[in-house]
């Protein structure tokens, strides 16, 4: 029996947190209840065995690469007027900032890797943009998404003679691995900001 994908596993594992009630600090800055969390995660293991469809020779599309982009217009939709705006413009900065990483800068493992410079660059980008745990699993998503449509929009201006697949690749892991970093990183922050103002405000 072939082992589940790490995304699976770590979406898994995340679920079973929360069912256990920790993280919750985590989920009360993104403005999420436990239920509302479950079934996000839940949607985006289901979206892992969702099939890839050929809608012609040259373009398919992985059905699973799309539950993520659902859970985004979910969060974006519950939320404010300025958190969209900001989640919006975090999510095009990562996207710039993977594409010109990718495009610039030597291929070498490491942490420009799109996997995980797409997480690194939304947590840091969204602490910078307001300290927003929302702002940087909407853009840990939807800014490595839109580096995937990019790439099958080169594709087809390049006209390569291949079947382009908007969704595969190994999308759905990368989004999952670049949200929950990004939140990781947002989050990681936020404390440690919080203490060096409570630890300021102490002293004085």
């Amino acid at each position: 029996m072939a082992s589940l994908p790490f995304s699976v596993t770590l979406l898994a594992l995340i679920t079973i947190l929360i069912f256990l009630g920790l993280g919750q600090r985590v989920l009360d800055h993104m403005r999420l209840t436990d239920s509302a969390a479950i079934i996000i995660l839940l949607l985006m293991v289901a979206g892992h065995f969702l099939p890839t469809i050929s809608l012609s020779p040259h373009l398919a599309v992985n059905l699973g690469g799309f539950i993520p982009i659902g859970v985004v217009i979910y969060l974006l939709v519950t939320t404010s007027r300025v958190e969209q705006r900001r989640a919006s413009a975090v999510s095009l900065l990562t996207a710039l900032l993977i594409l010109l990483s990718d495009k610039l800068l030597p291929l070498l493992p490491g942490l420009l890797d799109p996997v995980l410079s797409g997480g690194i660059f939304a947590g840091l980008l969204a602490t910078f943009f307001g300290r927003s745990r929302r702002s940087a699993f909407i853009a840990g998503l939807l800014g490595v998404f839109l580096v995937d449509v990019a790439n099958v929009v080169q594709l087809r201006v390049e006209a390569i003679e291949q079947q382009i697949t908007v969704g595969g690749g190994g999308l759905f892991s990368s989004m999952v691995v670049s949200c929950f970093l990004a939140v990781i990183i947002a989050e990681v922050i936020g404390e440690i900001r919080e203490k060096i103002q409570l630890g300021g405000d102490h002293d004085e």
